[in-house]
């Protein structure tokens, strides 16, 4: 058991505290059917997470540019065919400009330099899907960073609108949440901007996902926390597999 007044307790009850004052959001058939605005969305990476995400918000009918390191190659072309509505795969410095949704998808170990060969980001919301993994002993341990990843892509970018989602999840899960894993997956988010939040649970929610807005950018890190939960579950469980499934309720 572990004393509420270590670093453990307190990170739990903040962990606590933060879902507690979160909001809870369902996703619906409506939404799911028929997408309410239509986004354009530059993807950063065409990985699983990337690539998974792309054709699903294809076809609901956002339009989704692919960023590449190698845009011309055999893979990225066929994951465009793969892509419907009109998606298109360019460098990743090209891909952001014109776009205010730029989903994060590359590796976490490259997250600064990436944002960064971007340009200016100023007004964008900046979706952070990357989850930083250390390891010790071949065993999953905490970062040593008293940041964390998002905040620190905040603080390069700090006009952009930096939300923190999909972290907690598996990309083949992004294909379809309840029919891959046969029930309700909530996607944790935080970031400092309410309207950014908005915006990323609406995306969200329309492929399949409940939503849990945990708040603000004190809730970065804790989102942050979920998804190396999630990871060092399904590492040390396999072939078992972890999905949140949260639910609110008022005391």
């Amino acid at each position: 058991m572990t004393d509420d007044n270590s670093a453990d307790g307190f990170s739990r009850r903040a962990l606590i505290g933060a879902a507690a004052m979160g909001t809870f959001i369902a996703a619906t058939a409506t939404a799911q059917e028929k997408t309410k605005r239509p986004e354009k969305i530059a993807i950063i990476g065409t990985g699983n997470v990337g690539s998974n995400l792309g054709k699903v918000w294809a076809a609901i009918g956002h339009t989704v540019v692919y960023g590449s390191r190698n845009p011309e190659s055999d893979k990225v072309k066929e994951l465009v065919k793969e892509t419907s509505n009109g998606a298109t795969a360019v460098s990743q410095a090209e891909a952001a400009k014109g776009i205010e949704i730029v989903l994060l998808a590359a590796p976490s170990q490259a997250a600064l330099e990436v944002v960064a060969a971007l340009g200016d980001v100023s007004g964008k919301i900046l979706i952070d899907a990357m989850n930083v993994m250390s390891f010790k002993d071949g065993k999953l341990v905490e970062p040593d960073d008293p940041l964390g990843l998002a905040a620190r892509i905040q603080a390069a970018a700090p006009n952009a609108y930096v939300v923190k989602a999909f972290n907690a999840t598996n990309a083949l899960v992004m294909s379809g949440p309840q029919k891959i894993t046969g029930g309700p997956v909530t996607i944790p988010i935080a970031g400092g901007s309410p309207e950014a939040r908005t915006r990323v649970s609406a995306l969200t929610t329309a492929i399949g996902f409940d939503v849990l807005d945990m708040g603000g950018t004190e809730a970065l890190k804790l989102v942050e926390h979920l998804g190396r939960i999630y990871v060092a579950y399904s590492f040390t469980h396999r072939p078992q597999r972890l999905e949140f499934n949260f639910r609110t309720w008022s005391a």
